[in-house]
């Protein structure tokens, strides 16, 4: 008998539609009537208890929130520069170094990706050794990145490519290709209630350096600091 199956079938169609249709029903709406710093005064079809805390979903107000029409700073671009230093070695040798860098970036709340310059310099024990590198990066905020938010994090990725220029006393010399990968996690805090915030980043550092003879990877960890400024 098909019967049966068709029934539970039909009974189990029926008892989804009711619960999103309940769910629906039970949604709860609330109208912004005056806004002052943090403060504001709602107006809320349920009644509302004084000094009682009610739990809000945080990704559908700041999706329909106009950062145009209200004092709230906007953090749609990103300006950063700073420092970090990487350890790195491989079986044939290990280094440390230090680079500068700088970003331009673009802030979806959720994602921020944009446009990286590393430069840095290593000391490998026979002279300097600099590197100037370009490439972009990818942030995954599990935090949306909006104000008022005081505090973002999530995992990041970098990728750049550039050239490596060796001292003429080392057995390398001349200038080498390089492409370096960052996969680790960040965290940014804003500084008071400006759109100025400090990130810092703890990864896992992989280098591929290719020069015409042979092509040589060297993995690693690194850390950096950065000054982040919002517009």
């Amino acid at each position: 008998m098909i019967i049966q199956p068709v029934l539970n079938t039909f009974r189990i169609i029926f008892l989804i539609v009711f619960f999103l249709l309940a769910t629906k029903a039970n949604a709860e709406q609330i109208k912004v009537k005056k806004v002052k710093g943090n403060t504001a005064v709602v107006e809320s079809v349920t009644p509302l208890e004084e000094g009682k805390t009610y739990d809000l979903a945080p990704e559908s107000v700041v999706g329909e929130v106009d950062y145009k029409s209200n004092t709230l700073k906007v953090r749609k671009n990103s300006f950063s520069f700073g420092t970090d230093f990487e350890y790195v070695k491989s079986d044939l040798s290990q280094n440390s170094e230090l680079n500068v860098q700088f970003r331009y970036g673009w802030n979806f709340s959720n994602l921020e990706v944009g446009v990286t310059g590393l430069f840095g310099t290593r000391d490998q024990g026979g002279g300097a050794t600099s590197s100037a590198l370009l490439g972009g990066y990818f942030d995954y905020n599990l935090i949306p990145n909006r104000d008022p938010k005081e505090l973002i994090y999530g995992p990041f990725l970098l990728v750049a490519a550039g050239s490596t220029q060796y001292p003429a006393s080392s057995t390398a010399g001349g200038s080498t290709s390089k492409i370096e990968t960052n996969a680790g996690g960040f965290l940014t805090y804003f500084l008071g209630q400006t759109n100025t915030a400090i990130r810092g980043e703890l990864y896992y550092n992989y280098q591929q350096i290719n020069t015409t003879a042979q092509q040589n990877s060297v993995a690693g960890a690194g850390f950096r600091g950065l000054l982040v400024f919002y517009f």
